[in-house]
């Protein structure tokens, strides 16, 4: 389920078609919302086991479990305190084991290797062949998507769903499922249980969203990766400087990346009548780390804010141990990134930035443009920093690339000719103006002008940018291995 494949966007519109036909046939009929929900799972599944056919079996299978948990989880009400946390410990560790048999059993086993052969014992286990073994597309997403559904229930925030064929969609709806964004049941399952018809609103709205959305992925993130790629590769023969603005392309990259990923999936959403949570919301322009947290994947940062910071006692229990919840849930965060050492370490940082922007109150506003300035610019410097970590395949490499980045090392210059580097410069500044003028001029839009003509000659602009200067290659999103 590749969403900027030509092969996707040929089958969109014939499945649109045939759904909207279907919702106009039965919108009098009582069962109107089962009819669209079992056309709507039929189409996701359809599109999941198309792209990844056993992956199914385990989003049906972590379905199927999230739904009989909650159940049971209700039927709780009269039950002691200690017997529902029973009951919810079990759930989530049951509801948790495919996710971390399949993405962490060979970092688990890896580390253990490691810390062995450290204390000189000679220890060998099957690490290299669990990392054989196929991660369930999107496993990362629907896992946390089903465990916040099975949390509100249990905390009594949502009533548990006795349809399966709702939930069913509420979990699998595409094209949430590979990348999200997260939603909660509250947001999610009474759009599919009351289905409103679509309107032209919802067409037209869809559309602008998913324009955009492929805007940043074509021609900004996988402009950029034709440079980041080859410098991160061979990091030690490419300049301080080179290795520089790679990093700085690599964190417009992975924005760019996830961001249009998001608004695609929002957009689509939105063309089949569902409004899904905004993903991003200018994070690069963010003053502080707290800030940025609140911005950069925001259907993430609120899952971990509810379900890892809160519950483990959030501010409420004094400032270290309020600090040691923060780190807790940035490592977490690392960690459901992937099963490597540089997400532990990129969650880290972004932690312990949050604990020094707490300690001393930098997380806080003055309103003075010369400080945001320069508290945008730092915040921004330890994005990347972090970023570089996140990239690399082992700790020792970012730390190598960083140290070329500081000392100004001698090497090679850019690896890119001059046609290259004129569109990279011109998808850089398309993309800063965007975010300039989303975050300070929000109303205006030119895809959203009253004047039809206005938005006729944008949305033509924007399709002649994508055909000429997108990379139309059906390159993977970078969030769907997560």
């Amino acid at each position: 389920m590749i969403l900027n494949s030509f092969n996707f966007l040929i089958v969109l519109p014939l499945v649109l078609f045939m759904y909207i036909i279907v919702l106009k046939l039965c919108q009098n009929s009582r069962y109107s919302s089962i009819i669209s929900s079992a056309l709507l799972t039929s189409i996701s599944y359809g599109f999941f086991i198309s792209y990844q056919p056993a992956g199914a079996l385990f989003l049906f299978g972590i379905t199927l479990l999230s739904y009989l948990f909650a159940l049971w989880i209700e039927r709780q009400d009269g039950s002691s305190k200690i017997h529902k946390k029973l009951i919810i410990t079990i759930s989530v560790l049951i509801v948790l084991l495919p996710l971390a048999i399949f993405k962490y059993s060979g970092f688990v086993l890896r580390t253990a290797e490691e810390i062995a052969l450290y204390l000189g014992l000679g220890l060998h286990t099957a690490s290299d062949t669990l990392d054989l073994i196929f991660i369930p597309l999107g496993i990362s997403f629907f896992t946390f998507q089903s465990l916040s559904y099975v949390w509100d229930v249990y905390r009594g925030k949502f009533k548990a769903e006795h349809n399966f064929l709702y939930f069913m969609l509420f979990v699998g709806v595409f094209p949430q499922i590979s990348s999200g964004p997260i939603s909660k049941a509250e947001e999610l399952l009474p759009q599919i249980k009351d289905k409103k018809p679509i309107t032209d609103s919802d067409l037209t709205e869809g559309v602008r969203i998913m324009m955009w959305g492929y805007v940043l992925k074509t021609v900004i993130a996988d402009r950029l990766a034709l440079f980041v790629n080859p410098v991160f590769a061979d990091y030690s023969n490419f300049s301080g400087v080179t290795c520089l603005i790679a990093s700085i392309f690599f964190t417009l990259q992975i924005y760019g990346d996830f961001a249009g990923y998001s608004l695609i999936a929002i957009g689509i959403g939105r063309l089949f009548g569902f409004k899904l949570i905004n993903n991003f919301r200018q994070p690069l322009l963010s003053k502080s780390i707290t800030e940025f947290w609140r911005r950069w994947h925001i259907s993430l940062s609120r899952w971990l804010k509810e379900n890892v910071y809160i519950a483990l006692g959030g501010n409420r229990k004094g400032r270290l141990h309020t600090y040691g919840n923060i780190m807790a849930t940035f490592i977490v965060s690392g960690i459901w990134h992937g099963a490597n050492m540089t997400f532990v370490l990129w969650g880290a940082i972004n932690g312990f930035a949050q604990c020094i922007e707490r300690l001393f109150g930098f997380n806080k506003d003055n309103g003075e443009r010369f400080i945001g300035a320069l508290k945008m610019l730092i915040t921004f410097t330890i994005v990347v920093t972090a970023f570089v970590i996140f990239r690399m395949p082992t700790i020792t490499d970012g730390l190598n690339i960083l140290k070329r980045i500081v000392t100004l090392e001698p090497g090679v210059s850019l690896p890119m000719n001059n046609t290259e580097i004129l569109f990279t410069s011109f998808a850089v500044l398309v993309l800063i103006f965007a975010e300039f003028f989303q975050e300070y001029a929000p109303t205006f839009s030119l895809l959203r002008n009253k004047n039809m003509l206005i938005r006729s000659v944008t949305l033509m602009a924007l399709i002649f940018m994508i055909l000429t200067m997108g990379v139309l290659d059906s390159s993977q999103f970078i969030y769907v291995k997560f």
